[in-house]
């Protein structure tokens, strides 16, 4: 649609791919396999809406380097909303944080990963089940992001990539990290990161007290655990997502739409 519009409106081509420094970060030839914005290969983010007060009150979609939170009027702006944040410390970290460590990890609002943190977090409640996503992501956003960040870091990005590690490891790290940031201290989270490696066909969880498990062992798990493994292969697909590498696109020349109609 953006670039039959192009046309119709006498348009210069590519007029609404964006900037480069909109596009989410990815891995590519390009770049040797380095995460990077790269012309070619990294994609826009999905359009979000954005802020009222800056849009002088008009609903306006946009896709650039945006989260869910204006910093200039403190408002609460994702799908729609316009809550006042006062002066919420925590959430302005957040978005900080998604619009510039996780952008950089190829992690924006909409590619799946603050979506499964708010699941993992409302698995503790069992209260808020029936929470909708939007909802829930305006209650957790600090601890979201948070439980991204730490879960996409590449010591955790390593342990979920050990094809020797089966589904209840990988509940237990999340169970950790989910604990970790609800409690909002650096130490549970330094705790976590820590706590979790793969060595060979063992894997050594250091929580409590440090375990070594061969290969086909299972760590004990709470009760939030227990929920978090029927998630498991969920979790692994979507936290490991951002580490696809990306062949370029391959380019169709676009008929003109002149020219069709001749």
């Amino acid at each position: 649609m953006p670039h039959l519009v192009e046309e119709l409106a006498d348009l210069p081509p590519g007029f609404f791919d964006g900037r480069r420094s909109d596009r989410l970060f990815v891995r590519c030839i390009h770049t040797e396999w380095r995460h990077s914005n790269c012309a070619t290969c990294a994609p826009l983010p999905s359009a979000v809406t954005k802020c009222r007060r800056c849009t002088g009150g008009e609903p306006v979609e946009v896709r650039t380097r945006i989260g869910a939170v204006c910093a200039r009027h403190r408002r609460w702006h994702y799908a729609g909303a316009d809550c006042d944040l006062g002066r919420s410390a925590d959430i302005f970290r957040a978005e900080r944080c998604l619009t510039g460590t996780l952008w950089e990890r190829g992690i924006g609002p909409d590619t799946g990963e603050l979506e499964l943190a708010t699941t993992l977090i409302r698995a503790s409640d069992l209260r808020r089940e029936d929470e909708s996503h939007r909802t829930a992501l305006a209650r957790h956003y600090p601890e979201a992001v948070r439980l991204v960040a730490l879960t996409t870091e590449p010591w955790a990005e390593r342990f979920l990539a050990n094809t020797n590690i089966g589904p209840i490891q990988v509940a237990a790290l999340v169970e950790a990290a989910v604990n970790a940031v609800t409690a909002g201290t650096s130490h549970d989270i330094d705790a976590v990161r820590a706590s979790f490696h793969a060595e060979g066909r063992e894997t050594v969880i250091g929580l409590d007290q440090p375990m070594r498990l061969r290969y086909g062992q299972s760590p004990s798990l709470g009760e939030l655990g227990r929920r978090i493994l029927t998630l498991a292969p969920r979790v692994r697909a979507t936290l490991l997502r951002h580490t696809d590498a990306r062949k370029p696109p391959a380019r169709q020349p676009r008929p003109s739409s002149r020219h069709a109609q001749r």
